[in-house]
């Protein structure tokens, strides 16, 4: 239980002794119905994240949703119905047009489809920015603790699941304050939560949550979210 959501989780009838039902079976199913988030493990164990009643949004606000089958961020871009926020989803392709104005694509969220993640300096609430390190930084979304374990939802076209010891989790700002002329970190693409390094930042638009990053002497540009990228990670 956590201050502004629950979250619960149950293990199947047939296991004994569970750390986290999730053990063998980190591959997720995803839903948002009935005022809850529910993911699915192919053993059909269950955790599920309660989305409080009247969520009230403003402008600025990152709130974890549906899209498809990922549990994803967006960022409201228009608060004038708290209740039913207009946002722009932050896991989909940016492009700019040729005069500069951006391209996006704005979804008006449904009342118990969504919920405000909060991003106090130390807030380990369900839908948090976090990373941990094996060869590589990898970067995805807090869910729950138990047992001094992280239960991670990984970043990535497909749901996954990661369960590291919180001593090896790192904990993220998800409003993370870029300049142009950092150096930062950046999630791999969709289809991976790989991080790559040595992007610099070379312009940022925190309206709609996007960061522009370049690599190397051609200075390739990619258009990534801001949660994409940190420059904390070493």
């Amino acid at each position: 239980m956590v201050a502004f959501m629950a979250v619960t989780m149950t293990a199947s009838a047939q296991s004994e002794e569970v750390k986290t039902p999730w053990d063998d079976s980190p591959v997720v199913d995803i839903a948002v119905a009935d005022g809850k988030f529910t993911l699915t493990t192919r053993k059909k164990d269950q955790l599920t994240i309660d989305i409080p009643k009247q969520v009230r949004t403003k402008n600025g606000d990152y709130v974890l949703t549906m899209d498809g089958r990922r549990l994803v961020y967006a960022i409201v871009t228009d608060a004038k119905t708290p209740l039913k926020p207009e946002v722009v989803m932050l896991n989909t392709e940016y492009e700019d047009n040729e005069n500069g104005t951006p391209k996006v694509e704005k979804q008006q969220l449904e009342p118990g489809t969504f919920l405000v993640v909060k991003t106090a300096p130390g807030a380990w609430t369900p839908g948090a920015r976090i990373a941990v390190k094996k060869s590589r930084w990898q970067m995805g979304k807090f869910v729950v603790e138990q047992d001094g374990k992280v239960l991670m939802l990984m970043n990535g076209s497909t749901p996954e699941v990661g369960i590291y010891p919180k001593a090896d989790v790192k904990l993220l700002p998800l409003k993370e304050m870029l300049k142009p002329g950092e150096m930062v970190t950046m999630n791999r693409a969709k289809s991976a939560s790989l991080c790559m390094d040595n992007w610099k930042v070379k312009k940022v638009n925190a309206a709609v949550g996007r960061v522009w990053i370049t690599f190397g002497p051609s200075e390739t540009i990619r258009i990534m979210s801001i949660p994409d990228v940190s420059k904390l990670l070493k």
